[in-house]
């Protein structure tokens, strides 16, 4: 068994005419997706028949897109192993945007890929390091549209109108949410032709939005892949139409898409999320859904108001710069009124539970 690199690394001298775009391949243009290649690669204007992977690896800059000091290492590989398969290396860029709105409280990331078997992937980026792009996570769990689901929708609608031919679309994390959610509410024209989306261990929605007719017209073109202790592709999940694969980590580490297993060019599955996880994750929707959306929205705002106090716009820095950090944190938290103190503690140890069952169950079914 291996990873998506590995995977890539033995399969990447198919073509996709031979062998044809699957699950697995998705999970790597959703992390290819996490590159930061909005300073790479040339506009449209400049450059309209865009770039192959294979010829960013010869691009002067190219060292540039490996800038998300979490997973360097893995992007690396990632990439290397792209470049120098015939699947992947002549997948053509065409387009790649990157906004972050400090105003708007919004993180935008998405690109445009042309297949050698004329379709098109539309990866959207999932959180990245930012303050800004985690906080707006949160708030999906208040209202519906944040900005960045709408910045989604634009996207897919400019994408759909500038490449002819079928449609993917897909993400990791906030990326899968950001794809369902476009599909649902991109221009009709474009979502006749949309042929797949990926959710890839993405956050569900609040019931209204999965209620709606938009949502009901593309359910059966949705594939969602969640690891067995999947925390945020279960957050706001109530559907049961998912399918669960292997991880080589546990809890909370699972996000993490290069620890899901592959064997035979396929995903290893396993029955469902396990139960202790799911318990678990039924009531934390139960609460975020039970705390009426002013309450959320404050929760919200003084939890970040804690992470902003450090000063650091990226969650690396904060890390890099953790002493100089945690008292700056600290200092806010204790300077809360006592109940907000006490409702972000509950919080917090609702997901320490989480993690806690989570563990303990997965040591169980590693020892069976």
């Amino acid at each position: 068994m291996g990873n998506i690199i590995d995977y890539i690394r033995e399969y990447g001298e198919y073509s996709l005419l031979e062998r044809p775009f699957g699950d697995v391949d998705s999970l790597a243009l959703a992390q290819f997706a996490y590159l930061k290649l909005e300073g790479v690669i040339p506009p449209p204007a400049e450059r309209p028949g865009g770039v192959t992977i294979g010829e960013i690896g010869r691009l002067e800059q190219k060292e540039e897109i490996f800038a998300d000091l979490f997973f360097a290492q893995e992007q690396h590989a990632l990439f290397e192993a792209m470049r120098m398969s015939r699947r992947f290396q002549t997948m053509r860029i065409v387009h790649c945007v990157n906004r972050i709105d400090l105003r708007e409280q919004s993180q935008f990331s998405a690109v445009t890929l042309l297949l050698e078997d004329n379709s098109v992937y539309i990866a959207f980026r999932g959180t990245d390091e930012t303050v800004v792009g985690w906080k707006e996570d949160f708030r999906m769990a208040c209202e519906a549209p944040v900005p960045s689901q709408e910045l989604a929708r634009a996207y897919l609608d400019e994408a759909g109108a500038c490449c002819p031919g079928p449609l993917l679309v897909g993400g990791h994390s906030k990326g899968g949410n950001l794809a369902v959610f476009a599909a649902m509410f991109c221009r009709e024209e474009v979502r006749r032709r949309i042929r797949r989306i990926y959710s890839l261990d993405g956050p569900g929605f609040l019931p209204r939005l999965r209620d709606e007719e938009a949502y009901r017209g593309i359910r059966e073109r949705i594939r969602k892949i969640v690891p067995h202790s999947s925390v945020v592709g279960m957050l706001l999940e109530d559907t049961g139409a998912y399918e669960t694969v292997e991880s080589s980590s546990f809890g909370l580490l699972q996000h993490n898409a290069f620890s899901w297993l592959i064997r035979e060019g396929k995903f290893v599955k396993v029955k469902d999320v396990y139960q202790g996880t799911k318990t678990v994750l039924e009531v934390l929707n139960r609460f975020i859904l039970s705390v009426p959306k002013a309450e959320r929205e404050v929760l919200i705002d003084d939890l970040f108001g804690i992470l902003e106090a450090a000063g650091k716009e990226k969650l690396t820095e904060i890390s890099d710069h953790r002493k100089m950090a945690l008292r700056c944190m600290g200092a806010a938290f204790w300077g809360m009124e006592r109940e907000k103190r006490r409702d972000m503690l509950r919080a917090a140890r609702m997901l320490l539970t989480a993690g806690r069952e989570t563990m303990a169950e997965h040591r169980r079914r590693r020892r069976e």
